[in-house]
């Protein structure tokens, strides 16, 4: 049996270790990040006010900061006048695109790089005036259109500037943007081998020791984020799992009895209207009847209250238990009818065998053979469900945290999204994935465990 076990934990470290790949790239991959957000954009965070040179520069430094300006992974295949994920970090957000663009249709990126450089160097020379003044030109020059209207717009930036020195920069970077046109490069593969010097080869090696980084929001290490966060979660969790598994077995087996008959349909018609309310409604639901002042506020309305220095762990789930209950509730009726319809149909199953009428004929009560035969056999599609139950309760905890404004894991996650720090969504839907993998090996045991011909065949 130990064998079994370790034979499956050695072939989920692959399954995590691939997890842990995609989900990183794939976070990287996405569109906009929290520096270009919160430092270039006009009008947002600390930078708000700076010149556009200032917010560059401080964004260049926020990406040596936190790494992101080293390649993504060990070796890339791009097109041959695709330009550099390095180079093009150098070019705000707002402009990469049309510099890339450039860069396509003209076969060459570095001869787009130059250009751009020109049109920056010539851009801090002029005065706020000229910069009016002269805006579509450089919008023409900027974009990524014809070389044609680019060499009109040039033309009328020249006569406007005539001994401006960066004028003929401008100009030299211009025909040298004319020479370096090979219109279908972009169809040729371009392989470039980074090394170890990447993001991800730090991060992984990283994550080997249990260090996830840290966050792009306050450079905290996403450890201690996690941890300030996960205990209010796992209580949630761990407790709505029990109250429901433990109230959607004792059902299932009441409703089997044939002596409860009305009362299964009458039952089965309230879990079936319960699980048609959606998580979110059900929530309002349970805030508006027994948290509200106008009917019975027997609960908190959001959050834990405030804690005290020095409080042991009893006495501070003593503390938070009142605000907790009402989101164990919640999260309790929106799986119980799915559960107890599983479960029901598990043991209907199982009562169904020969071994009921043999022990019927022993003389055995219903009750006696529901629970000593029954439940037994139908174990395995029972332990199926639970393996699945744990991962289900934990999405169900982001919708639950938000409504009920508690610091959990659900409402870090859902605020990570929002501020796009991705070392802190990929480590909670890591933690997710872990989940997910010790619940399925947790289920292998309790297959050997629950039936003896299983058992026979790891050992």
């Amino acid at each position: 049996m130990a064998t079994y076990l370790l034979k499956r934990l050695l072939l989920a470290l692959p399954v995590l270790w691939l997890l842990a790949t995609g989900i990183f790239l794939l976070s990287r991959l996405l569109p906009g990040a929290y520096g270009s957000e919160s430092i270039l954009q006009e009008g947002n965070g600390y930078y708000a006010k700076s010149a556009a040179s200032d917010r560059q520069q401080a964004y260049q430094a926020y990406l040596q900061r936190t790494g992101q300006h080293l390649p993504l992974f060990y070796f890339s295949i791009t097109s041959r006048a695709a330009m550099p994920d390095s180079v093009l970090q150098r070019i705000p957000e707002a402009e990469q695109r049309d510099v890339q663009q450039l860069a396509w249709r003209t076969g060459n990126w570095q001869s787009a790089y130059r250009f751009w450089q020109s049109i920056n160097q010539l851009q801090h020379t002029l005065t706020p005036a000229q910069l009016k003044k002269t805006g579509p030109s450089v919008q023409v020059l900027l974009s990524g259109g014809a070389i044609s209207q680019k060499h009109v717009a040039l033309q009328a930036l020249a006569q406007q500037f005539p001994t401006k020195p960066e004028i003929n920069c401008l100009q030299q970077a211009f025909k040298g943007l004319q020479k370096q046109q090979f219109t279908y490069s972009y169809l040729l593969p371009s392989f470039h081998w980074h090394g170890k010097d990447n993001q991800y080869h730090h991060w992984i090696t990283k994550l080997f020791t249990g260090d996830f980084g840290n966050s792009y929001r306050d450079s905290r290490p996403v450890t201690e984020v996690l941890l300030e966060a996960c205990f209010n979660t796992l209580w949630i969790t761990l407790i709505s799992m029990l109250l429901t598994t433990l109230a959607a077995l004792l059902l299932s087996i009441k409703l089997l009895q044939s002596k409860y008959n009305t009362w299964r349909r009458i039952l089965m018609s309230l879990l079936f209207l319960t699980d048609s309310i959606p998580l979110f409604v059900l929530a309002l639901c349970l805030l508006v009847l027994f948290a509200s002042p106008e009917f019975l506020q027997l609960f908190p309305v959001y959050g834990l209250g405030y804690g005290r220095v020095g409080q042991s762990w009893l006495e501070q789930l003593q503390q938070v238990l009142p605000y907790l209950l009402l989101p164990i509730l919640c999260l309790s009726l929106a799986h119980l009818p799915y559960l107890v319809s599983q479960f029901l149909r598990a043991l209907t199953e199982a009562k169904a065998m020969d071994f009921t009428r043999t022990a019927k004929a022993k003389g055995l009560s219903e009750e006696k053979i529901i629970w000593r035969h029954v439940l037994r056999n139908a174990l395995l599609p029972i332990i199926t469900l639970l393996s699945d139950f744990l991962p289900a309760l934990i999405a169900g905890t982001v919708v639950i945290e938000a409504i009920f404004a508690i610091p959990g894991m659900g409402r870090l996650l859902v605020s990570a999204v929002q501020a796009r720090d991705y070392p802190v969504i990929v480590a909670i839907v890591l933690i997710v994935a872990l989940a997910k993998v010790l619940s399925h090996l947790l289920a292998d045991l309790f297959y050997a465990l629950s039936d003896p011909r299983i058992r026979s065949q790891t050992s």
